[in-house]
């Protein structure tokens, strides 16, 4: 197990920070490549889940407590001192993900949907979609 949270921690939690901080130049206004009226775009990808519990993800559910902080944090430091947008996408459970087949059996998948608005799982098109929203809302 500590395995698995160490692999979940560094992809999910030091991917994000990765992510942002590397490009953090290129991205702001008046970097590389920007004009001194435009920049750019941060969106991190989170997870409700530890929202309430969940079964076999407490793994995950540590990561991404650390991921939704630094994202407000992100939209207030960078967005006053760079003018840079930053937003999150926080889902519950993806179905057609390979960990939703692994650490989701069947009847936790079934059962789940009963208190589901629409009665399903989300999809990675929606994710998609949504993302693609927020990147091309407001001319970005």
């Amino acid at each position: 197990m500590l395995m698995i949270f160490f692999a979940v921690l560094d992809i999910d939690f030091v991917g994000t920070f990765t992510m942002w901080h590397e490009p953090l130049n290129y991205i702001k206004k008046g970097g590389p490549g920007r004009s001194l009226t435009t920049s750019g775009l941060i969106l991190n990808i989170s997870a409700t889940l530890y929202y309430t519990a969940s079964c076999y993800q407490i793994h995950v559910d540590i990561v991404k407590v650390a991921v939704d902080p630094v994202t407000r944090n992100l939209a207030l430091e960078c967005g006053i001192d760079y003018d840079i947008k930053v937003n999150g996408i926080a889902q519950r459970s993806i179905g057609d993900t390979c960990s939703m087949h692994i650490l989701g059996p069947k009847e936790i998948s079934n059962k789940s949907r009963e208190y589901m608005p629409l009665y399903k799982l989300g999809e990675k098109y929606d994710i998609a979609i949504a993302a693609l929203y927020l990147a091309l809302d407001d001319g970005w």
